[in-house]
């Protein structure tokens, strides 16, 4: 398994955990969709984009970032087990 499937592993089994959903992300005739949709009960709704430790944003993946956040959705980017923990923290504290 590559070190970003070992993050994304890690991050769908720590979202199952604390009682998350999560949904792999695809854009039909379109680029740089983040890897997974990610909710809890609340609602509180992420997207989230996998990265290994040495992994970078393409610039599709940076620009799309950058609409959803002007959008007002709420984009986070890991890119280790510690950065995952770090996300379901903030994700559980958000209403």
């Amino acid at each position: 398994m590559t070190p970003e499937g070992r993050i994304q592993s890690y991050l769908k089994r720590r979202i199952a955990e604390t009682g998350g959903h999560q949904r792999k992300l695809q854009w039909i005739g379109r680029r740089g969709a983040p890897d997974l949709f990610v909710w809890w009960d609340g609602p509180r709704l992420w997207f989230v984009e996998v990265k290994s430790e040495t992994g970078r944003l393409s610039t599709l993946q940076e620009l799309e970032i950058g609409r959803l956040r002007a959008s007002g959705f709420r984009v986070c980017v890991v890119d280790s087990m510690s950065a995952v923990d770090a996300f379901i923290a903030e994700a559980k504290e958000t209403a």
